[in-house]
């Protein structure tokens, strides 16, 4: 089969959803507060490209199996909800996402990507610190039981 990554259409919200869903239901009622992934609706999701944003889906042939959701800021772009399903796991797939945002980032004139990482998923942690992502700030949710990191990357 042949993977590609795509820019996501309006009419294929219900997909993106769908993917982010699957590939976060692993945290549900494990994460305190509940991961924000378990909580993006198709509405949420339709706001970020009312607002500019967009999202992309990689597809193995015919199987929607990775997807992210991304919004331009000031003078980076965002990438959010970087999910893959779990039987696609350790392939890569993060890797081809990132990298294909990155590009898409750098193409529109942004030369800074930012990605914000749950520390209670210290795998997340690694992988963006591998792809040369760096710590900017360190936030707490208001429950005091988590933290994340605002990581960034300077493209070029």
């Amino acid at each position: 089969m042949t993977r590609l990554i795509k820019q996501a259409e309006l009419n294929e919200l219900g997909l993106v959803h769908r993917t982010i869903r699957e590939s976060f239901m692993e945290y549900e009622g494990k994460l305190l507060p509940q991961s924000g992934a378990l909580r993006e609706t198709e509405e949420s999701i339709r706001r970020e490209f009312e607002a500019g944003g967009g999202a992309v889906i990689v597809w193995e042939g015919t199987e929607p199996i990775g997807t992210a959701v991304y919004s331009f800021k000031d003078t980076y772009m965002y990438i959010g909800r970087v999910s893959v399903k779990p039987a696609w796991r350790g392939k890569g797939i993060g890797r081809e996402i990132m990298s294909y945002l990155e590009a898409f980032a750098g193409e529109r004139g942004f030369v800074e990507t930012e990605v914000g990482v749950r520390l209670s998923i210290p795998g997340n942690v690694s992988f963006y610190a591998g792809l040369q992502y760096e710590v900017r700030e360190h936030l707490f949710y208001a429950e005091g039981t988590d933290s994340w990191y605002v990581m960034r990357k300077l493209l070029g």
